[in-house]
């Protein structure tokens, strides 16, 4: 299904998207149809396999929904992997320094932005029936977007938004909750005063902003502050809860 790239919509428009930890891909496809702009299956906290992500991948390229796959950590080989599955781009939780984004361009970029392992027969190149320059071209344009979501990270800001490859600082609000002291409490002073923080030095730098929210009145309040890759909630949250509604509904 040829559409319009996220990178695309993310530079005129709030995109909408969902952590998925599922191992089953019709929700996958289904979350797609439904309308979202961007699916991330979570293989930090979720339980899918590597050959479950290719499932979700395929599904996912059903719809106009961009799959984006979070790995476990700052881990070239599971970059690459993840990558290999033909995903539209990779999320990286826990960036604390320059270091560690520069490592994560590297795994994730061909030269001359990275030193990405080669392998053209993978699903990504079509198993090497793709022509391998427009592959190696393509595969540069995947998005890239890191997780910054604890005081170190906070700390280093400045030099992990200087480093050059990467798409989008996505901020952990339940991360950002733990590392003040607060688990759970995003909406403590501490977690808004961070995350105001890091928007502002994000905004003058021009990089892309996202975060996480799972109720619809922060989400809607995260956009007018300028957040443009917001995820909300979690696959399985928002089926259970809609169970639990259509059981209200009905009693």
């Amino acid at each position: 299904m040829k559409t319009i790239g996220l990178k695309e919509k993310l530079a005129t428009k709030s995109c909408i998207g969902i952590f998925s930890k599922t191992t089953d891909s019709a929700f996958v496809e289904a979350a797609g149809l439904g309308g979202l702009d961007f699916i991330i299956l979570d293989t930090e906290h979720g339980p899918s396999s590597l050959e479950t992500l290719h499932n979700h991948v395929r599904a996912a390229k059903l719809t106009p929904m961009a799959s984006i796959i979070r790995v476990k950590g700052v881990d070239a080989h599971a970059i690459g992997s993840a990558l290999d599955t033909g995903a539209d781009g990779i999320q990286v939780p826990n960036i604390a320094t320059a270091a560690q984004a520069a490592e994560v361009v590297q795994a994730a970029r061909f030269f001359p932005i990275g030193s990405r392992g080669v392998c053209r027969f993978v699903r990504a190149a079509g198993f090497g029936t793709q022509d391998r320059t427009e592959y190696f071209a393509e595969a540069n344009r995947k998005l890239v977007v890191l997780q910054v979501e604890g005081l170190e990270g906070i700390a280093n800001l400045d030099e992990i938004l200087d480093v050059v490859g990467f798409d989008i600082l996505f901020v952990g609000p339940y991360d950002l909750s733990q590392s003040v002291g607060k688990p759970g409490e995003i909406e403590a002073p501490e977690v808004i005063e961070l995350m105001r923080t890091i928007e502002i030095k994000a905004k003058a730098k021009g990089i892309v902003l996202g975060t996480f929210s799972d109720t619809p009145r922060r989400s809607r309040a995260l956009k007018e502050q300028g957040f443009v890759y917001i995820a909300h909630s979690v696959d399985i949250n928002v089926y259970s809860q809609a169970c639990s509604d259509l059981v209200e509904m009905i009693r």
